[in-house]
């Protein structure tokens, strides 16, 4: 929607990163939006500094919740919203100490609760995957080979082309 007059919206959203830009996404198209970014770019900090995983075991249940109900949204997107796959393949994998392997197998417990498809490792297997591990910090480890990376980039302009489509304004450089 376009404002009504000069400076009159519905919703004004501070902060133009992930969570700003899919707002003022979802919004735009029953209010009008104004999206509110302080650096010369939105994404400038957190958003552009993530190092995104999607994790169906991640988490605790609210998070978990949250990551399912979004899959469809990130599996396929809606038409033009980006050139590329947001997902791609990455894998997530939790290791322990030996003093913390009832922690690890109380965290894989909850995982494979989750329906997730997880792997055990032994601490042998742990090291051959990252080798600078030393022995004494991969005793055993938790892999969730179903994990994927998250193309931040791609996401953030995504929204944001979307959100300006339609009819939010983004505005940078904003006091």
């Amino acid at each position: 929607m376009t404002p009504r007059a000069a400076g009159d919206v519905d919703v004004a959203i501070v902060g133009a990163g992930i969570a700003g830009a899919s707002a003022a996404y979802f919004l735009a198209p029953q209010a009008s939006v104004l999206l509110l970014e302080r650096e010369a770019q939105p994404g400038y900090h957190t958003t552009g500094r993530s190092a995104a995983l999607f994790s169906e075991a991640y988490g605790n249940g609210t998070v978990r919740a949250l990551t399912r109900a979004s899959r469809a949204f990130f599996e396929s997107p809606p038409a033009g919203f980006a050139a590329q796959p947001l997902l791609a393949p990455r894998g997530h994998l939790i290791f322990c100490t030996p003093d913390q392997s009832a922690l690890l197998e109380a965290a894989a417990a909850d995982m494979a609760a989750t329906g997730t498809s997880i792997e055990k490792l032994s601490g042998a297997e742990v090291r051959a995957r990252v080798p600078a591990l030393r022995e004494d910090h991969a005793h055993a480890g938790v892999l969730d080979a179903t994990a994927r990376d998250i193309d931040v980039h791609a996401l953030l302009q995504g929204f944001l082309r979307g959100a300006r489509a339609r009819g939010a304004r983004v505005v940078a450089h904003a006091e």
